[in-house]
C-alpha cells in the first residue's frame, strides 16, 4: 500500500502568476507500483477466447508494436484458449505474444468472467505464464457485486506472485459509480476503474466527483483509475479530445479503449467487423506523423504524462486564474501542468507566463496578446519550477 494518507483539502496559493489552487490529491511517496500510474490500452470487447486462431494471435502481436510506440504501460486481451481448446501453435503463440510484450515494456491484463468457472481455469494457466493481470469488466445493475469471488481471485493471483504481484481490475458504470465505497472497503482492487469523467459539460460537478472518488482511494492506499470518453460519450470529435486530455493528466491509472485514439467510437459487438479494421487502418495512415491530430495529440499527451510523472503527481483544482475560473471551465493543476478544458461557449484567457505544451485545437490570440482557449478546446500550461527564494526573515 502507499503510505500517502489521505488529507482534507487545503488552500494552496501556486508560486506562478495569479494561478490560485486547492489541493485535493497529495503525491504518494516512496517507489511505487507500476499499476499505480499506468495506462492500460483495452481491446473491447475484448479479442481472444476460446476460439482464437492463429491468425487471431498474429493479430494482437502486430499489435504489440504501434501500441508500445503510442506510450502506453499495458495492454488488455481476452482470456487466451487452453491447451485443450486450441491446437498446441496457438497456445505456443499466446505465449510467445506474452514473452514479446514484456520485452517491449508492456505488461498483459486478461480480461475474465468472474462468474465462468472456464474463466478462472484460463486465468490460472496463463497466469503461470506469465500474465500480470485479471480484468473482471464492468460492474453493472444486473451483476451483484460478489465479495467472495473476489477473496477466491485475490487466493489466485497470490498463487502466482512473482518480483510484481499480478493485479485485479473492475470497472464502475455510471449506473452503480455510487458502490466505489462499498467495493473498496470490503475487497481490495487495484483499479476500480470511475466513469465519473465521461461527461465533463458541469465542471463543478466533475470536481466534486473527483474530490469525492480520491478521498475514498487515498484512505485505502489504492489508486485513481479513469476512463477516457469515445466519441459517443463525449457528444463530439472535438469534446472526446477534450476528454482524453483531462483524463490523461489525472493521477493514477487510466483505461485507453481501442479506437478512442484515432477518434472512432468503441467498439461494442464481439462479431468481426471488417469495414471498422480497413477505417482504423486508414485513420491510423492518415492520421500519424500530423501534428494536431487525434493520434498525434494523444500520443503527445502520453509522453508528457510520462515526462512529468502526472500519474503520481498531486492534484488540485484551480479557483483563480486571470480572474476566477467561469463556471463552464475546468481548470486543475496536476503536478506542474496546468490543465484547462472550456466546455463554456466563449473564449477563456489564459495565464501568458505558463508555457502552452498541448492543446486539443488552435488557441486564439486576445488583447495585447493574451492567448485565449475556445469552446471545446482544452490546453496543458507548464508551470515551470522555479527556485525557492529565501526568506530574508529567516535566520542564517
Amino acid at each position: 500500500m502507499s503510505d500517502a494518507a489521505a488529507t482534507p483539502p487545503e488552500q494552496v496559493v501556486a508560486p506562478v502568476g495569479t494561478v490560485t489552487t486547492r489541493l485535493l490529491h497529495r503525491a504518494p511517496r516512496g517507489t511505487q507500483e507500476w499499476w499505480r500510474s499506468a495506462v492500460v490500452y483495452v481491446n473491447e470487447p475484448p479479442l481472444l477466447g476460446a476460439v482464437s486462431t492463429s491468425a487471431d494471435v498474429a493479430d494482437r502481436r502486430e499489435q504489440l508494436r504501434w501500441v508500445s510506440r503510442l506510450g502506453v504501460q499495458a495492454i488488455r486481451l481476452g482470456c487466451p484458449p487452453l491447451p485443450n481448446e486450441a491446437p498446441a501453435e496457438v497456445i505456443d503463440a499466446v505465449a510467445e505474444l506474452l514473452v514479446r510484450a514484456h520485452r517491449t515494456g508492456l505488461r498483459v491484463i486478461l480480461r475474465i468472467d468472474p462468474t465462468d468457472p472456464r474463466d478462472e481455469a484460463c486465468a490460472r494457466y496463463w497466469l503461470s505464464r506469465g500474465a500480470d493481470g485479471l480484468d473482471l469488466g464492468p460492474v453493472t445493475e444486473e451483476e451483484p457485486i460478489s465479495h467472495a469471488r473476489y477473496r477466491e481471485l485475490h487466493a489466485l493471483l497470490a498463487e502466482h506472485a512473482r518480483d510484481e504481484d499480478p493485479i485485479l481490475s473492475s470497472r464502475l458504470t455510471p449506473a452503480v459509480q455510487e458502490r466505489a465505497a462499498e467495493m473498496l472497503h470490503e475487497d481490495w482492487l487495484h483499479h476500480l476503474v470511475d466513469a465519473e469523467l465521461l461527461d465533463l459539460t458541469d465542471p463543478a460537478r466533475v470536481v466534486e466527483a473527483v474530490t469525492d472518488s480520491l478521498r475514498i482511494r487515498d484512505a485505502l492506499g489504492t489508486t485513481g483509475a479513469w476512463l477516457v470518453p469515445d466519441v459517443t460519450e463525449a457528444g463530439s470529435p472535438e469534446m472526446a479530445l477534450v476528454g482524453a486530455l483531462v483524463v490523461l493528466a489525472m493521477p493514477g491509472a487510466v483505461y485507453l479503449r481501442q479506437g478512442i485514439e484515432l477518434g472512432l467510437p468503441v467498439k461494442t459487438s464481439p462479431d468481426p467487423e471488417p469495414e471498422r479494421t480497413s477505417r482504423r487502418t486508414a485513420l491510423l495512415a492518415e492520421q500519424r506523423g500530423v501534428g494536431g491530430s487525434h493520434f498525434e495529440t494523444i500520443r503527445a499527451a502520453l509522453r508528457l504524462r510520462t515526462d512529468h510523472r502526472l500519474g503520481l503527481a498531486p492534484l488540485a483544482r484551480v479557483d483563480e486564474m486571470v480572474g476566477p475560473v467561469p463556471e463552464d471551465v475546468l481548470a486543475f493543476l496536476s503536478g506542474e501542468i496546468l490543465v484547462v478544458a472550456n466546455v463554456g461557449s466563449d473564449d477563456v484567457p489564459l495565464p501568458a507566463e505558463p508555457e502552452v505544451v498541448l492543446t486539443s485545437g488552435p488557441l486564439r490570440s486576445g488583447l495585447a496578446g493574451v492567448p485565449l482557449l475556445p469552446p471545446r478546446t482544452a490546453a496543458w500550461l507548464w508551470l515551470e519550477p522555479q527556485a525557492p527564494q529565501p526568506d530574508p526573515r529567516a535566520r542564517r
